[in-house]
């Protein structure tokens, strides 16, 4: 149980399942129940027990053998048993406590084989049930049954609707409810609730009187409702009318129940139960995407704006996407106001999506006036600089070069706010000088005046923002109205610059003086940006709407396709948000990576031909959502910001060489992952947390974080990887230690008598980082001459912190290695670890567990028909196909462990798309830096003959990601 290997009496725990004495037989059950799973072979040997028991007419044995069906029933069980479980359960003579366990084991068989309650002959069957049966604990039976089979397929028991139609009505009326079906005077509540969430899986009734009925349940439930002081009553109140408002949104003949149900949860919004206000938020926000219902919501502004001030972090979040999802051209401007003020109290983790969220509200509503949203997102980048990305001032250049009315305001709003207030942080020093070097002439005052006041902020800024301010001042220089002073302070400057020691800021520096010394004939280089092209808001694509997996289970649904991968339930979100496919993150699609040319829509042909070296490359932030990597690897509460979300970036980098001349330089925007907070470690071993954890210096030049790798953090592998001169042996497989990690995240990568090495990892678009957990095992001797080395991989690009030299005994230190995908790559890259202890040598070179499956992410799927042409075209490009015998541990749990393993190695398994139910389906995408975003889709065929014989095939755009992913699948399953 804690792990270790555990044997006991196969034999006698046999012979006490087939005791006739109920007290050995009890101990037989349960220690088969506890001790074993479905993928041990013992169980085999207790199939004939375990039916006998089931077919017998001793309650007790019967009870007995279900329960442990339930516990740890297989695909085997489900082979033997699923007839004779469903014979128990239809005949109405056995007594009520066993035919409920039925229920409940047939709904453990059916998730392990949907094949064995097909419609066609099962349908009928639970229709007569539900019909005829009176005792209401095998109705729950029953019911969870049914909501277990309706959210695989509920096609095929429409026939049900009525039957639970009319138990609701029994229970609402409280008709022929034995008392200990009574909590606290509520007829049996979780009844309730299951009912009414397997109606939400099925359209409104047509039958008139069965409308009305469903209608006057939900009418007497919302208005029948009311908060009380005890309370267990008031949840088991509040979680009916929680699911009947979910009932009411989702049907399509219940609009005079919308009110009530806008009344309630407004009610609730102002009520002092946390958990209550949560859900009441939750479920607005939902019924705010239905049009009808967006005046109503608006309402209860106040108290949703009350509600940003809660002490509750969650209920904040929601308040604000609720305040998001109300704000329409009546009120934006009292909404951007509030949210404006509230930024200056607003917690830090919120930050980031409250200026996301704002600007798009600003964009949104400015088509007429968009000074406006440039004041707007003036403000946010003031206030928010470090919560934000590069998307916000990116978008207030789109908006403001597209508008030529605008450039003489933009300029002068600038102009004021470097005067009167300055630059607060990086993001408005940039937004400032892009806006000045493009339309600063406009302004009747000489340039002298806001060059005296960029240059003093120069010196003091980054490098990527001098970049961008050097391509300012040359813009300043050439204009007509640069007077003298200015000019002589500008030349200073580049002088200044062309011995720098950053080799872009040099060379700037000097390919500028060379144009100044040209004179006004190179005017023309520097000419004012063209108009970007129209095009949806960037930021919008930011915005990941809620409850996305119940928007794609109910659309799935609708396509008549199965839904057993989808555990979400239905709600009002899942009929009206037509964002869905973009919340779900499928992506545009682009030929090639997306440079800061096509993105601003500067053709080749826009671009004027100016001699410079290209910025360095870097990594591009990942796709996805804001999320706190430190936490997700268990480390403390006072990690630094998260990551920007950013599906598809605004790829114009913080230097923006492009911005000022359009030239296409090759540069991408860059953010790097936070660091770890060295507040928490893991403890393998035993290993003191009292030495502190080793970290690398933060550098504020991106480039050392995420640039070209140094030659001492990585090298060609011929060059530093020496063979392996072990004195040391390890004590784990280090083949079966690499091959888990492939479908695993967390793991031991390495241990021997002296070190345990774990691994930590997350991943998030084309960039990820692992955590080693180095541990000094040893109570008396140091670890000396330690050194981790990556070897360098093409396709890959690496940064690690620097590695201690000596461990003391008993201490454990942790080290980062951030990594980003370019391209596809075969071979996994490997590290080379060596340490010395008591005299004693190890050298091993170690497999990293990093993949092109890790960089994987799901590829969103809008009919059966679209991704069968996807496949057809990824198949005449690149295939690869091998049939292969799995290993015992998948071979013995069939598609469903085979299918357990893609999903582990992010090929997300897609249901419904292949005829054959014993074969499968997945596709996925990833997006490199060079090689753009990538389809990848594997169909997997199982051998009806041959147990565990299965032939894979792999397609692809890219031949290098076929032959990838079919080498990680081989390496994995076999």
């Amino acid at each position: 149980m804690l792990g270790y290997d555990v044997g006991f009496g196969h034999t006698e725990a046999l012979k006490l399942i087939s005791s006739s004495t109920y007290a050995e037989k009890q101990v037989g059950y349960m220690t088969t129940s506890v001790i074993l799973n479905e993928r041990n072979e013992f169980l085999r040997m207790t199939i004939n027990s375990i039916r006998n028991d089931v077919i017998s007419r001793n309650e007790t044995s019967q009870c007995l053998g279900l329960s442990c069906i339930a516990n740890v029933g297989g695909r085997e069980f489900v082979d033997s048993l699923a007839g004779d479980v469903e014979l128990i359960l239809t005949t109405p003579t056995i007594r009520p406590v066993v035919r409920k366990k039925a229920a409940l084991c047939l709904l453990r068989l059916f998730r392990k084989n949907k094949e064995i309650l097909m419609p066609e002959t099962f349908a009928d069957k639970m229709t007569d049930l539900l019909d005829a049966e009176r005792d209401l604990g095998v109705l729950i039976g029953l019911l969870g049954l049914l909501l277990g089979i309706v959210q695989h397929n509920s096609m095929g028991y429409e026939a049900c609707v009525p039957k639970v139609i009319a138990i609701m009505e029994r229970l609402t009326r409280n008709t022929d409810i034995p008392p200990e079906y009574l909590y606290y005077g509520i007829p049996s509540p979780w009844l309730q609730v299951k009912c009414m969430k397997i109606l939400q899986y099925f359209p409104s009734p047509d039958d008139a009187s069965l409308l009305n009925a469903q209608l006057a349940v939900m009418q007497h439930i919302l208005t029948g409702t009311d908060t009380v002081k005890n309370f267990n009553k008031n949840n088991a109140l509040h979680a009916i009318l929680f699911e009947a408002i979910n009932l009411v949104t989702s049907m399509d003949y219940a609009h005079e129940l919308f009110d009530p149900c806008i009344e309630l949860l407004g009610s609730f919004l102002t009520t002092k139960e946390p958990n209550i206000r949560y859900l009441a938020l939750n479920t607005l926000t939902a019924m705010a995407a239905m049009p009808d219902l967006s005046e109503a919501i608006k309402l209860y502004e106040a108290p949703v704006i009350s509600a940003l001030h809660d002490a509750d972090i969650s209920i904040r979040k929601r308040a604000l996407n609720l305040l998001f999802s109300m704000c329409d051209a009546s009120n934006v401007h009292s909404v951007i106001n509030e949210l404006l003020n509230y930024f200056v109290t607003a917690d830090f983790d919120i930050r980031e999506e409250l200026a996301l969220k704002t600007a798009i509200l600003a964009e949104r509503y400015s088509v007429n006036d968009r000074m406006w949203f440039i004041e707007v997102v003036l403000q946010l980048i003031d206030k928010a600089g470090d919560f934000i990305n590069d998307d916000l001032w990116h978008r207030l250049v789109q908006v403001a070069t597209n508008s030529p009315e605008l450039h003489a305001r933009t300029a002068e709003l600038m102009f004021v706010k470097l005067r009167d207030e300055g630059a607060a942080n990086e993001f408005v020093l940039r937004a400032i000088s892009y806006c000045l070097g493009e339309f600063g002439y406009l302004l009747p005052i000489p340039a002298s005046q806001y060059v005296d006041m960029l240059i003093p902020l120069f010196k003091g800024t980054d490098e990527a923002t001098q970049a961008l301010m050097l391509t300012t001042f040359i813009k300043i220089a050439l204009h007509k109205g640069c007077d003298q002073s200015a000019m002589g302070k500008i030349v200073q400057v580049f002088t200044e610059m062309s011995k720098s020691l950053a080799s872009e800021l040099q060379q700037r520096a000097v390919e500028y003086m060379e144009i100044l010394r040209l004179g006004p004939s190179m005017r023309s280089i520097v000419e004012p940006m063209p108009e970007y092209p129209d095009r949806a808001s960037v930021l919008e694509k930011h915005v990941q709407v809620e409850n996305a997996e119940s928007d794609m289970a109910a659309a799935i649904r609708k396509l008549g396709l199965s839904t057993s991968t989808v555990k979400a339930q239905p709600t009002a979100a899942g009929r009206w948000k037509t964002a869905a496919r973009n919340a779900l993150g499928a992506p545009q699609p682009s030929a090639a990576p997306d440079t800061v040319g096509n993105l601003l829509g500067n053709s080749p042909a826009r671009q004027n031909a100016l001699p410079s070296a290209p910025a360095p490359m870097a990594l591009p932030t990942a796709a996805g959502n804001s999320v706190n990597l430190d936490d997700l690897l268990g480390f403390g509460s006072n990690a630094p910001a998260a990551l920007a979300p950013a599906p598809e970036r605004l790829a114009l980098p913080s230097a923006a060489p492009q911005s000022m001349f359009a030239v296409a330089h090759s540069a991408r925007s860059v953010q790097a992952l936070p660091p770890s907070s060295s507040a928490a470690m893991d403890d393998l071993q035993g290993l003191s947390i009292a030495t502190p954890v080793v970290r690398a210096p933060q550098t504020p030049a991106v480039e050392d974080i995420f640039g070209v790798v140094s030659e001492s953090l990585a090298v060609p592998a011929r060059a530093r990887i020496q063979p392996a001169s072990v004195s040391i042996q390890p004590t784990v497989n280090l083949a079966e230690c690499a091959k888990r990690l492939l479908t695993s995240d967390n793991g031991v990568l390495y241990e021997d008598v002296h070190v345990q090495i774990g691994v930590k990892s997350q991943w998030q678009g084309s960039q990820g980082r692992l955590m080693f957990y180095l541990g000094n095992k040893s109570e008396h001797a140091d670890l000396q001459e330690v050194s981790m080395t990556v070897a360098e991989v093409s396709g890959l690009r690496f940064s690690m912190q620097p590695v201690p030299s000596n461990i003391g005994s008993k201490r454990q230190v942790q080290l980062m290695l951030q990594v980003a995908i370019t391209s596809a790559f075969v071979a996994p890259p490997s590290l080379q670890f060596i340490y010395v202890a008591n005299g004693q040598r190890c050298a091993q070179s170690l497999a990293l567990p990093i993949r092109v499956n890790k960089f994987l992410g799901p590829m969103s799927i809008s009919s059966p028909q679209e991704f069968i042409a996807k496949w057809h075209q990824m198949a005449g490009t690149s295939q690869q196909q091998k049939i292969m015998d799995v290993a015992p541990l998948y071979a013995s749990g069939g598609t469903e462990s085979v299918a357990n393993a893609l999903n582990g190695m992010r090929l997300t398994v897609q249901s419904g798309l292949d005829p054959n139910p014993a074969n499968m389906v997945a596709g996925s995408r990833f997006v490199g830096e060079r090689c753009g975003e990538v389809l990848v889709a594997a169909r997997v065929e199982s051998d009806a003959n041959v147990r565990g014989r299965y032939r894979f095939t792999v397609a692809s755009m890219d031949a290098d990601t076929s032959a990838a992913v079919m080498d990680t699948l081989v390496s994995a399953l076999s």
